[in-house]
């Protein structure tokens, strides 16, 4: 397998980057994913990450950085559907250098965080089940986590957001106990009046979220989406990503996850 960890495609960023280690020197003793192996990625989330089916969808944007950077990678999930209800029409994911689009995801349209984990029993178009048996039909090494959005609208409690993110991440650790985690501070998004500031109050308590639950060996790796996306551009309804949100997505991630990878491969 091949690591061309620096994408002729990559620009700087202006969002942070938050690794959450104490210095570099804890940082490079996470423990490295198997070279040996397909990268197995996961990208979990709620409506931002399932997209509607007339829509790329960021993890298109994702897909193609990644095809182009040369990692042996495979996305992973129990979806591979987009979200038809309210604006049904073919996602623009033509085939990229002779490659299809992987539509394998875990966004789930509308879920709040407790329903990753608990599940539920209806598929509307959204998906049906839970995070622990999703889990159980494929392998994760890198979870990208953009959960949260749903919470904040209906202003469930900070303290209850805290344990069912500190749940996701221990169910993603029984499935894979080196998996790397990488938790999302959200896209701006105003649903309702007071949404912005829910949302920005949420992302405040991230960091914390990430810091205690980071380890040596399962790192948590805070990636900043809010910082340079802009509200009134880079979504189509306050809430979802326009084509430049997905594009701006998409380079966060990657940027994670190639920083991620040329530290702990030098």
């Amino acid at each position: 397998m091949r690591f061309l960890l620096d994408s002729p495609h990559q620009t700087n960023c202006t969002r942070g980057l938050y690794f959450v280690f104490l210095s570099a020197m804890v940082f490079s003793l996470a423990v490295p994913i198997a070279q040996a192996d397909t990268l197995k990625i996961l990208t979990l989330g709620d409506s931002i990450t399932q997209a509607e089916s007339n829509r790329a969808s960021y993890r298109y944007s994702l897909w193609k950085k990644l095809v182009d950077s040369g990692i042996d990678f495979d996305l992973v999930g129990s979806m591979n559907k987009q979200f038809d209800k309210y604006n049904p029409g073919p996602a623009p994911q033509p085939a990229y250098r002779g490659l299809n689009f992987d539509l394998d995801h875990e966004g789930h349209f509308a879920w709040r965080i407790g329903e990753i984990i608990n599940g539920r029993s209806h598929d509307n178009g959204s998906g049906k089940g839970k995070l622990a048996d999703w889990l159980e039909s494929y392998e994760v090494d890198i979870a990208l986590i953009h959960l949260g959005t749903n919470d904040a609208f209906q202003r469930l409690p900070h303290n209850v957001t805290t344990t069912n993110l500190n749940t996701i991440i221990k169910l993603l650790r029984e499935s894979n106990p080196e998996v790397v985690i990488m938790l999302a501070q959200l896209i701006p998004a105003a649903q309702s009046p007071g949404d912005d500031e829910a949302v920005k109050a949420l992302n405040k308590i991230i960091p914390q979220i990430a810091a205690s639950m980071n380890t040596d060996k399962s790192p948590v790796i805070v990636v900043d989406h809010f910082t340079g996306f802009d509200l009134s551009s880079d979504t189509y309804d306050n809430v979802h990503p326009t084509a430049s949100g997905e594009e701006k997505m998409g380079q966060a991630w990657f940027d994670a996850i190639n920083d991620y990878l040329k530290a702990t491969r030098q």
